[in-house]
């Protein structure tokens, strides 16, 4: 696949990374500063895709309208079917439409209680953290297992995120809590009525087969193909079921900068502008 690793096409082809986190959610960066290193790696399309919010969007905006870069509307919405964490994601819609918003708000406080019973369940074990300090970290933004990750490195639990994750808040760890239970029809039916398309995120990472004929049935636009958990032979093979379902490709390099890593891959996990190009043909106007 010449576009997942290199970031670079077959002659030169333009770029873009739709899926791309801020402080806004679980990531290290400001929306102002993923528009600077968009600009500097020469993209010519991102989307700020942070966990059930939109707040990063109208931040990013000015600056990427100086800049000629591309800013797609995007959010990373989570939801719950048959035991597995489906996260779905929306673009092109308008963010300020009064049903999302509403259900966005919504989710903020469940991402609060959810962080609130991992931090009761981390105290069980003796690990005694505060909420406090979690929302701290979130700066006012969408609470997530990274922030919850960070205070534990910053007390001294663990001595890294990866850690932080294998110890106690993966998805099979002690404290974990599931996440929010929306079914994915609901949130796929949301970003439609918004006027956007939805596709399913990284597939590659704990997707039956079976699940993902469910929500194709349900609606899905398209599948994320390019993503950092994706070998060649996934890419292969999600570009080869959405080609059956007529389904549009997405990607990105779920970018987080998050301190564990050693080097900033920004800007070299990228999908060929095309992908965007069909993905604004799909899109019905009014």
């Amino acid at each position: 696949m010449p576009y997942s690793l290199s970031g670079v096409g077959h002659n030169g082809f333009e770029k873009a990374d739709l899926h791309i986190h801020t402080k806004c959610s679980d990531g290290v960066f400001t929306p102002e500063e993923i528009v600077e290193k968009a600009k500097k790696t020469g993209l010519k399309a991102i989307s700020i895709t942070d966990h059930d919010s939109v707040l990063g969007i109208d931040k990013a905006k000015p600056l990427a309208s100086e800049y000629g870069i591309e800013l797609i509307t995007g959010v990373e919405m989570s939801s719950t079917y048959q035991g597995h964490d489906i996260h779905i994601l929306g673009y092109f819609f308008d963010y300020k439409n009064s049903a999302l918003k509403s259900y966005l708000d919504h989710c903020k406080q469940l991402r609060t209680e959810r962080a609130e019973r991992m931090v009761g369940k981390l105290a069980e074990m003796g690990v005694k953290i505060e909420i406090e300090q979690i929302i701290l970290k979130a700066q006012n933004g969408s609470v997530g297992r990274p922030h919850i990750a960070a205070v534990l490195q910053d007390g001294g639990f663990v001595k890294s995120f990866s850690e932080a994750f294998s110890k106690y808040l993966g998805s099979h760890s002690p404290a974990y809590v599931k996440s929010i239970e929306t079914p994915p029809a609901e949130v796929i039916r949301l970003i439609n009525e918004a006027a956007g398309l939805s596709f399913l995120a990284h597939p590659g990472q704990n997707i039956p087969d079976e699940i993902l004929r469910h929500l194709i049935n349900f609606g899905l636009d398209g599948i994320e193909i390019i993503h950092p958990s994706h070998d060649t032979y996934k890419e292969n093979y999600y570009r080869e079921i959405a080609n059956e379902y007529f389904l549009l490709f997405s990607g990105g390099s779920d970018y987080h900068g998050l301190k564990d890593q050693e080097k900033d891959l920004f800007g070299q996990i990228t999908i060929p502008y095309e992908w965007v190009t069909k993905m604004k043909s799909r899109i019905v106007t009014v």
